[in-house]
């Protein structure tokens, strides 16, 4: 039903990050290919029926916010709030229109991930290691993000519950009743039946929202931390090339030849690998490079009001105040977050170049002591042949010329990309607060 690779060298031990739940939830995980029975077909039509119910959800919802923000435009204070949830819902109803139009691209990203990235513990556990480590960090975001769209739900409920302690319930009929954001509807929203539907179905909008926005993330990461786990394998391999192939020449004939040859099989291993990965970047790149430029363009401007927010607002509830220091919290490092990855993914493909000019390749080769025949192998002087220095050279060039990420090659995914975006939403800062000031004057 749903589709779910599996490598064939270590089907147990595979999972994907367990915040793709939400992606399977919501609709936007790709189904298998082939349909095997009547149950399968009803499935996929129920699933994609699902999938275009989450989407036109979120897009209700934006636009009963898009009205409210239209009609309170004048003030810069309710502006900027209600802008923050609105511009997010927008950001993440593209990305469930993305995921739902790009079923195809997303379940080859997946299969190429398995087949060709994949590490296993067995093989190499440091590495292993490593990328699962990185992952911690979109697990904290996760439970920033969660954190983050609960209070948005629970809060206007507590103030609910607050108004039926304080108001009587003749007032409290007539006031209109809060809504987890702020919300303009074309019909009574504000009682009865009504009001606890309409409750429901915007919170569960800002639900599939946020949990979109932090699984996407997750995988991107995860993508992203063993595609880097793959480089530095690579760069072990290159290492170690001379002296492997001079222990591989020696269990054979061991001659020159022979490790010439040797040499250069090894290095031909080394560039199909470093191939394969260029060509994993290549795909994540075209397949999320759409939702890294609207990211990027309405992060600068959620960061900004959000901040605006945290510094004007005046006579804040308490749990206002901590919902905005959660936004901008969680806001600054799924950014940061995104931007350092596709960092590690250049600086890891440009210290190829370093590993192959440093592989010892001009030089003899030495042989250690036998430890238990107390006796030592002479120095061999095998020296390279020059198809492999042609071929390092060539892997050389092409290694000084980085790898990355871009979004729709308007902007690097890099840390320089952060401080840029950083520095946009000051300038936007401080114009709003501007603003602010010749209002207020």
């Amino acid at each position: 039903m749903l589709f779910n690779p599996k490598p064939s060298n270590d089907p147990r031990n595979f999972k994907f990050p367990l915040q793709c739940i939400w992606l399977k939830l919501n609709g936007s995980w790709p189904l298998k290919p082939k349909v095997t029975g009547e149950f399968e077909k009803y499935f996929r039509l129920l699933y994609s029926t699902w999938a275009w119910y989450v989407v036109a959800m979120v897009g209700i919802t934006i636009g009963f916010q898009s009205a409210f923000l239209l009609k309170s435009f004048g003030n810069i204070m309710v502006t900027t709030e209600n802008g923050c949830t609105t511009f997010m819902g927008v950001l993440n109803f593209v990305r469930l229109l993305h995921l739902r139009l790009h079923q195809q691209d997303f379940q080859q990203l997946l299969a190429q991930f398995v087949k060709d990235i994949w590490i296993t513990s067995s093989s190499h556990p440091t590495v292993e290691r490593a990328c699962a480590r990185n992952m911690r960090v979109f697990q904290v975001i996760s439970v920033l993000q969660s954190s983050l769209i609960t209070m948005y739900c629970i809060l206007p409920l507590v103030e609910l519950y607050m108004l039926t302690l304080n108001v009587e319930p003749d007032v409290l009929d007539s006031m209109p009743k809060p809504f987890p954001y702020k919300m303009l509807f074309p019909y009574d929203a504000n009682h009865g039946w009504r009001y606890a539907l309409t409750y429901l179905f915007t919170a569960w909008a800002g639900v599939c929202v946020v949990t979109t926005l932090f699984a996407e993330d997750s995988l991107f990461g995860f993508f992203v931390s063993y595609t880097c786990g793959q480089f530095r394998i690579l760069h072990t391999q290159i290492d170690n090339i001379i002296p492997d192939s001079y222990a591989a020449a020696r269990v054979g004939r061991g001659t020159e030849a022979v490790f010439q040859r040797e040499c250069i099989r090894r290095l031909d291993k080394i560039a199909n690998k470093h191939c394969v990965l260029f060509n994993f970047v290549s795909r994540m790149e075209e397949f999320f490079s759409p939702i890294l430029l609207v990211n990027f363009l309405i992060s600068s401007v959620l960061i900004c009001m959000v901040g605006f927010q945290l510094v004007t607002g005046q006579n804040m509830f308490i749990g206002d105040y901590v919902k905005f220091l959660v936004y901008i919290l969680s806001s600054l490092s799924q950014l940061f977050v995104l931007c350092w990855n596709g960092d590690n993914i250049i600086q890891n493909s440009l210290e190829m170049a370093n590993h192959l000019y440093a592989c010892n390749w001009e030089s003899s080769v030495k042989v250690a002591a036998d430890e238990e025949k107390k006796e030592s192998f002479p120095i061999v002087s095998y020296s390279t042949s020059a198809a492999f220095r042609k071929n390092l050279q060539f892997m050389i060039m092409r290694s000084q010329r980085q790898t990355c990420i871009t979004a729709m090659k308007f902007s690097i995914l890099s840390l320089n990309s952060f401080s840029g975006l950083i520095s946009s939403s000051m300038s936007y800062f401080a114009l709003l607060q501007s603003f602010y000031e010749n209002e207020e004057n």
